[in-house]
């Protein structure tokens, strides 16, 4: 009974609060009827990273360098590890100490190749984002020139838009300007040294 009584109430009050909105935009709207609206281009960012020309060459860089590096651990880690078993069917040859220091020299060898191969991951996502980032300088005056052209005043991602816009997305013209500026680019893994400098 009461949720009823306050949910009639609540309409009501939505619906003298709506009414009052509208009166005021309907009021702005006409006082400012000589301004023309703003127009807003839609673009999908994540599109023109992914689909282009270079953004396709830059990924398949990426995958072939990741690609490469993981055949390099596996091929490290298969070493070490018939290391590690030629050491446990000789240990009878070995004093205590000496089988000591050769499982603590292995276990040390092991560190150090995963540090080396996480710096080297790292290092070619840091080469990825430089080679976003050139994208990225290539883009920002095709889009100055679009909005000029569209006599547009924003310009926003599609992965913000929640509908509609379709006829103000100008993906596929900032796509074929990408791709006659920009095809190749080299794909050089940073150390993360110089990373994070």
């Amino acid at each position: 009974m009461y949720f009823c009584k306050a949910a009639k109430q609540f309409a009501a009050a939505f619906t003298v609060m709506s009414a009052v909105l509208i009166i005021q935009v309907g009021m702005s709207t006409s006082a400012h009827a000589e301004k023309a609206p703003t127009v807003i281009l839609i673009v999908d960012m994540a599109g023109l990273f992914t689909n282009s020309e270079v953004g396709q060459d830059v990924t398949r860089q990426v995958q072939d360098l990741a690609s490469a590096l993981q055949q390099e651990d596996i091929t490290t880690r298969q070493a070490l590890a018939a290391e590690a078993e030629s050491i446990r069917e000789q240990r009878a040859n070995f004093t205590p100490d000496e089988l000591q220091a050769k499982a603590a020299d292995l276990q040390q060898r092991q560190q150090t190749h995963v540090q080396k191969i996480a710096m080297r991951q790292q290092g070619i996502q840091l080469g990825r984002a430089q080679a976003n980032n050139q994208i990225a300088e290539v883009i920002k005056p095709i889009f100055s020139e679009l909005l000029q052209k569209h006599n547009a005043g924003l310009l926003i991602d599609q992965a913000n838009v929640l509908a509609g816009g379709l006829d103000l997305n100008i993906t596929a013209e900032a796509m074929a300007l990408l791709n006659q500026r920009l095809s190749k680019l080299t794909v050089t893994p940073v150390s993360a040294e110089a990373g994070s400098q």
